[in-house]
């Protein structure tokens, strides 16, 4: 029986995320085979292409670099399945070389690549990412792991993957952050909200968060709180429902300096406006306890 969903193909750097990644799908009813040798992919990947059943409607297989020999012919290898009429839909999982180095360093486990060629860690990611470089192309999706939680990253899957009989449904995640721990990575628009007056060098408000009423109703006091808001909402609104069009999800950042007062206030109040419109949000303070 051929079913609409397709079989997921979960890849990327190794420490990129793939294990998590696995266990979220297995949450959402996946049924996840990790690391199969070369000749067992390609014989479990034909079966499933003449005797697709209810059973393996939903199916993920990772693939890595562990098995480079069916990295290296992937692309021929994925394009003649889809030909067969095998429905596949690549996730590949992303991060920057710092965030790569900082996991294995404190995970204090050697890159496959390190084991076998014996090269160092440095060495054994940078060759990693030229090596999987072809499979970005064709990817259905691709997701940046290196500041994303867990949590996160369920959110990302659900917002993105169609399950069962359910329409996909466009979801706005709103994450308030601190230009001093940095911008979010995988931001869609990051909005500065500096320029407004500073609770923190207000004595009562300074060990407080801008989820608390005082503080928000502080920053209202200022005109150039509702100005900004007024044409801010008016020009994300606009900005939103077209990309609902083109897309299943948007990420928009709103940083201040600390990412405690005034960024937590304005996320709260465009996670609210756009609430209030209908749309699903996924609201995320990223720095509100630093």
């Amino acid at each position: 029986m051929t079913t609409s969903s397709p079989i997921l193909i979960i890849t990327g750097y190794s420490g990129s995320g793939k294990t998590t990644i696995s266990k979220i799908l297995e949450d959402m009813g996946y049924f996840c085979i990790d690391n199969l040798p070369l000749p067992l992919f390609h014989q479990c990947m034909e079966i499933i292409a003449k005797t697709r059943s209810e059973e393996l409607e939903k199916l993920a297989m990772v693939v890595d670099i562990r098995e480079r020999r069916l990295i290296q012919g992937f692309p021929d290898f994925y394009n003649g399945l889809r030909e067969k009429g095998l429905p596949l839909s690549i996730i590949f999982l992303d991060a920057t070389r710092e965030a790569l180095i900082l996991r294995y360093k404190r995970n204090r486990r050697p890159h496959p690549l390190s084991l076998k060629d014996g090269k160092t860690l440095e060495e054994a990611i940078d060759e990693e990412r030229a090596v999987l470089e072809p499979l970005k192309a064709p990817s259905s999706l691709m997701i940046n792991t290196s500041d994303k939680t867990p949590e996160q990253l369920k959110v990302i899957l659900q917002n993105n993957l169609v399950i069962e009989n359910q329409e996909a449904t466009f979801y706005l995640t709103v994450e308030s952050f601190g230009f001093t721990h940095g911008i979010p990575e995988g931001s869609d628009l990051v909005l500065d909200v500096r320029f407004l007056p500073n609770p923190y060098y207000i004595d009562q408000f300074k060990s407080r968060t801008g989820k608390e009423k005082e503080v928000r109703d502080f920053l209202f006091t200022f005109p150039e709180m509702w100005e900004f808001m007024e044409k801010t909402t008016a020009y994300l609104g606009y900005l939103v429902e077209k990309s609902r069009k083109e897309r299943f999800y948007l990420t928009l950042a709103v940083g201040c300096t600390g990412g405690r007062h005034r960024s937590v206030v304005v996320a709260e109040e465009l996670a609210e406006h756009f609430r209030q419109k209908g749309y699903k949000i996924h609201l995320i303070h990223r720095d509100i306890t630093k």
